[in-house]
């Protein structure tokens, strides 16, 4: 073989070996661009079956299960209310003693579940402290949007 053949082979062979190498790209890419629109349609889905979203633009959590009344150590966690808007979750809830005891400053983690039960977050709280039979509001607040929220644990940290 010639010198100049040789060359030729050789710039054939490169021009192939990018092409496959473009082409392999370019799949890889449309399927990740697939996969991100399902996880986004299956997000929206979700968010449109529990939030609504008010004409000032807050999103407010509708969820059933999220309202539901708790227990953690004779208290009660009733009222659930979740919102986001302006960069802000809001968590607010009523927290009721229903002991014959005063109780202290209690520190709290709130696990925020989707309808697949799986975890979104855990945010950090505090509940105030009480006398028996009193109330108070619990304030929770974080910066992503979990306003689609299905469900939640609450527990002592």
């Amino acid at each position: 073989m010639k010198k100049e053949e040789k060359r030729t082979i050789t710039m054939i062979i490169i021009i192939g070996i990018i092409m496959i190498g473009g082409i392999l790209l370019l799949k890889n890419s449309n399927k990740k661009e697939e996969r991100k629109q399902e996880l986004a349609g299956t997000s929206s889905e979700t968010m449109q079956k529990y939030v609504e979203v008010l004409t000032d633009g807050t999103k407010l959590n509708t969820s059933t299960k999220l309202n539901e009344t708790k227990k953690l150590d004779g208290l009660e966690i009733s009222q659930m209310q979740l919102t986001y808007k302006n960069g802000s979750s809001v968590i607010l809830a009523t927290v009721t003693n229903m002991t014959n005891q005063n109780t202290s400053l209690t520190p709290i983690i709130l696990t925020l579940y989707n309808d697949k039960n799986e975890v979104i977050e855990k945010v950090n709280g505090l509940i105030s402290p009480m006398k028996p039979g009193e109330s108070v509001q619990l304030n929770m607040g974080t910066s992503s949007d979990y306003a689609s929220a299905y469900d939640y644990k609450i527990e002592k940290k």
